[in-house]
């Protein structure tokens, strides 16, 4: 996917969340986070020319699916580890949140809005670069 279909997708999620309560509908807002954040990442990886911007050629990864699939070819670059780290705390949420019964309680709640902020900034930062 190219960039901006990736920016396009993450803003659509965002408009979303707005509509989520994430004590009440926990397993949508984690879900429709995860996916605001991948694209978010996905996003900067293209513009740092990490993945295919576009479909996979070459041997060479197009979008992620998840922060561990498909693998990138070596370990997150600097600007992006901590992006990477929140998102994988996002991922974990799923069993518990997603396919378990739990719902996120405020505090949970908080450190994902906090994380999302931080993958944000993060991204914001690379794609400003790129334009």
């Amino acid at each position: 996917m190219k960039i901006a279909e990736h920016v396009k997708k993450a803003e659509a999620f965002d408009r979303a969340l707005s509509k989520f309560d994430p004590i009440e509908d926990s397993a949508l807002y984690v879900v429709f986070l995860m996916r605001a954040c991948t694209n978010r990442v996905n996003a900067a990886l293209h513009a740092l020319g990490i993945t295919t911007d576009g479909p996979s050629a070459d041997g060479r990864v197009g979008d992620l699916n998840h922060t561990y699939k498909p693998a990138l070819p070596s370990a997150p670059p600097n600007v992006l580890r901590e992006a990477f780290k929140q998102l994988k705390f996002i991922e974990d949420l799923r069993p518990d949140f997603v396919r378990g019964p739990k719902p996120l309680d405020r505090d949970t709640a908080e450190a994902c809005d906090k994380a999302y902020a931080e993958i944000r900034r993060s991204t914001e930062r690379i794609l400003e670069g790129s334009r």
